[in-house]
């Protein structure tokens, strides 16, 4: 009887626990929540469906699944127009040069999670690269 529930309660831990790519994809989640809702959903909004006429959607925008050019948009802004779902958008967005890699990393993580098709967290290298090669927007 004691071996058999301490299979059961083995296989259960087993079956529990995360790998560590499952763990920062939460972390990274989680905190790239954080930084959005402080950084970004005054104008893009916390359903992430933009504001009238002002600001884009990222949700249904296809410019979230290309992380390269979103870390230099979060980094740099951007001053051209902007077409989602058909529609322009001609305000400009202002740079946030405060935020970090990791920060980056993780707003990148969270909206691809949210409003894209990813599942993965965004690695801080891939942030890193894009930043080294940014062209304007």
């Amino acid at each position: 009887m004691i071996k058999k529930g301490l299979a059961i309660l083995t296989a259960l831990a087993a079956f529990s626990c995360q790998s560590a790519e499952e763990l920062k994809t939460e972390q990274y989640f989680a905190e790239g929540y954080q930084i959005y809702t402080m950084n970004c959903a005054n104008c893009h909004q916390a359903d992430g469906k933009g504001m009238a006429n002002l600001y884009p959607p990222l949700f249904g925008s296809k410019i979230i699944q290309d992380k390269s050019a979103m870390a230099c948009i979060i980094r740099n802004g951007m001053k051209d127009t902007i077409i989602v779902n058909g529609k322009p958008f001609h305000r400009p967005m202002p740079a946030n040069p405060k935020l970090q890699e990791l920060e980056i990393a993780e707003i990148i993580t969270y909206v691809n999670m949210k409003w894209g098709k990813d599942s993965l967290y965004t690695p801080i290298a891939t942030v890193t690269k894009a930043l080294e090669n940014c062209k304007e927007f």
